[in-house]
C-alpha cells in the first residue's frame, strides 16, 4: 500500500512516517501542493494525508485540481488541518476528500485510519479479482457455476465471508448446492490446508448424533467397543460443515451450543473436556424462525450459527443459468435438441440443480442418439404456459435491469413454447411467432438458447 504524506512541515512528515511504517507499506512524501500533485500522478498512492495549509498550492487547490483532471488517479484523501471548522470539513468532503483529521491528532487514530484503508483496499482487490475471474471463466466460481445476478452477488459474499473466521449459515432449498458453497468457503479461507469435515445431521440416528459430533470413549454405551473421535476433533484447525442443522434433536442443540460458546467438546461417557479450534458452517432448508417459534430450535443457537448468513437462490430463480448448468453436465459427445431446451426452460425445478444434474445424466445414459430430446429428459409434457409466474425475482433489481430481465424471460418462455409445439422445428416455430427464421435463430443466440444445441 502506498501512502503519501503531503505537509510543508518536515517534522510532521517525519512523525507520521514513523507512526505508519509497516510491512507492505511504502511511504511517499511531498512538501507542497504542486509536489503532491506530481507524486499522485506519477506514483498513484492509495491513501493521501493532505495538509490544507501548504505554500505554492494549498490542499483545497490540490483537491480541486484532482477533481477537474479526470485522467488523474483519485486516491483516498484524508485532509489534515489545525482548523476544526465544520464548514471547512464539509467543503473538503464536497471536493472529494474521504475524511478530516484535526491537528494535533492521536497516533492510534492515525493508525486506525490507515488500517481501515488497507482493509478497504484489500477487499476491493478481492472483488476486482473475483470480477475478472468471472469474466474469463464463463460464470465459474471454483466448483460452482452461475452467471446470473443473484449468483454473482453470492460469489462476492462467499469471497468476503471466506477471509473471516465467523460462523456461516447457508440457507436454501434442497438441491441448490449448499455443500459446494461450504467447501468453497473453506478452500478460500486461511484454514484451507486443514481438514474439511461434513456431516448430515439429519442422516444420523438420533441415538448416535452426540457420538458422531463429540465422539465417545470405549464402553460409553452398548456397542461402543472402541473410542471414537467425533467430527469436531477430526475437523480441529479446519472447518466443520453441519448440514440440515434444522433437523438436529433438541438435546444435541444444547450440547452444540456449549461447544460453540466454550470451544470444548466432551466425548460421550467422559468427564474430560477437549479443546477444539473449528470454524462452523451450517446449512438448512428449514424455516428456522418458525422452528424457533414452535420451540423446535433454540434461538440462542440460531444466533451463534448465524454469524454470516448466505442464501442460495433456487434454480427457478436462475433462468439464465439453466442452460449453462445443463451443458456443463452434458458428456462431450451429446447435445440438446431445441425441444429439450424448451422443456428445460419451462420446468419449475423443485429439486433444483441436483434434479437437473441427475436428469441430464439419466438422459445421456439412456438416450438412443447423440441428440437429447425432451422425451429423453422425461419432460415431454412440460409447457412454459403452464408454469406460474412471479414478480418477486425482479423486485430487488434496478428498474431498467428488471425491465430487460422480464422481457428476456418472456421471450425465452414464448420461444420455448413455440419450439415445443412445433417439435423443435425452427421454421415452423418462427411462423408461429410471426418472425423470420433468421430472426428466430439470432434471438436464440442472444438469449443463450443455442449453446451446445443439436441441429434441427
Amino acid at each position: 500500500m502506498k501512502i503519501l504524506l503531503a505537509d510543508d512541515e518536515a517534522a510532521a512528515r517525519y512523525g507520521m512516517s514513523r507512526a505508519l511504517q509497516g510491512a507492505g507499506r511504502e511511504i511517499l512524501e511531498a512538501s507542497d501542493g504542486n509536489e503532491a500533485l506530481a507524486v499522485i500522478r506519477e506514483k498513484a498512492p492509495d491513501l493521501v494525508f493532505l495538509d490544507l495549509n501548504m505554500p505554492k498550492c494549498d490542499g483545497l487547490t490540490v483537491l480541486a485540481n484532482l477533481r477537474e483532471k479526470s485522467d488523474a488517479p483519485m486516491p483516498e484523501i484524508i485532509v489534515v488541518t489545525a482548523n476544526d471548522s465544520i464548514s471547512l470539513a464539509v467543503d473538503c468532503i464536497r471536493r472529494g476528500a474521504t475524511d478530516f483529521l484535526t491537528k494535533p491528532f492521536d497516533v492510534d487514530h492515525l493508525r486506525a485510519i490507515v488500517k481501515r484503508s488497507e482493509d478497504r483496499l484489500r477487499l476491493q482487490h478481492q472483488v476486482d479479482a473475483l470480477r475478472q475471474q468471472l469474466s474469463v471463466s464463463g460464470g465459474t466460481f471454483g466448483s460452482i457455476r452461475g452467471s446470473c445476478r443473484p449468483m454473482q452477488r453470492l460469489f462476492t459474499q462467499i469471497e468476503r465471508s471466506a477471509i473471516t473466521d465467523l460462523p456461516v449459515l447457508i440457507r436454501g432449498e434442497s438441491g441448490t448446492g449448499k455443500e459446494l458453497i461450504a467447501r468453497e468457503l473453506h478452500q478460500r479461507s486461511l484454514r484451507a490446508s486443514k481438514p474439511f469435515v461434513a456431516v448430515n445431521t439429519a442422516a444420523v440416528s438420533e441415538n448416535l448424533v452426540e457420538s458422531e459430533l463429540f465422539g465417545h470413549v470405549k464402553g460409553a454405551f452398548t456397542g461402543a467397543d472402541r473410542a471414537r473421535e467425533g467430527v469436531f476433533r477430526r475437523a480441529d484447525g479446519g472447518t466443520l460443515f453441519l448440514d440440515e442443522i434444522g433437523d438436529m434433536p433438541s438435546s444435541v442443540q444444547t450440547r452444540l451450543l456449549r461447544v460453540l460458546q466454550e470451544g470444548i467438546v466432551q466425548p460421550v461417557g467422559s468427564e474430560d473436556g477437549i479443546r477444539v479450534n473449528v470454524r462452523i458452517i451450517s446449512a438448512t432448508h428449514q424455516d428456522l424462525e418458525q422452528a424457533i417459534t414452535d420451540k423446535a430450535f433454540r434461538h440462542d443457537l440460531y444466533f451463534r450459527l448465524k454469524g454470516i448468513e448466505l442464501t442460495v437462490p433456487a434454480l427457478r430463480e436462475r433462468q439464465e443459468d439453466i442452460l449453462l448448468l445443463a451443458n456443463s453436465f452434458l458428456p462431450s459427445d451429446r447435445a440438446l435438441s431445441h425441444c429439450a431446451v424448451a422443456a428445460l426452460m419451462a420446468h419449475r425445478w423443485p429439486g433444483n440443480v441436483r434434479e437437473l444434474q441427475q436428469m441430464i445424466a439419466s438422459a445421456a445414459a439412456l438416450g438412443d442418439s447423440e441428440k437429447i430430446t425432451a422425451r429423453d429428459l422425461g419432460l415431454a409434457a412440460a409447457s412454459p404456459s403452464s408454469t406460474s409466474f412471479s414478480w418477486e425475482q425482479y423486485l430487488d433489481l434496478p428498474l431498467s435491469e428488471a425491465r430487460d430481465r422480464v422481457t428476456q424471460d418472456f421471450e425465452r418462455a414464448s420461444i420455448g413454447h413455440a419450439l415445443e409445439q412445433e417439435s423443435g422445428n425452427i421454421s415452423a416455430a418462427a411462423r408461429r411467432l410471426g418472425i423470420h427464421r433468421q430472426s428466430l435463430q439470432q434471438k436464440l443466440r442472444q438469449l443463450g438458447m443455442t449453446t451446445k444445441l443439436g441441429d434441427e
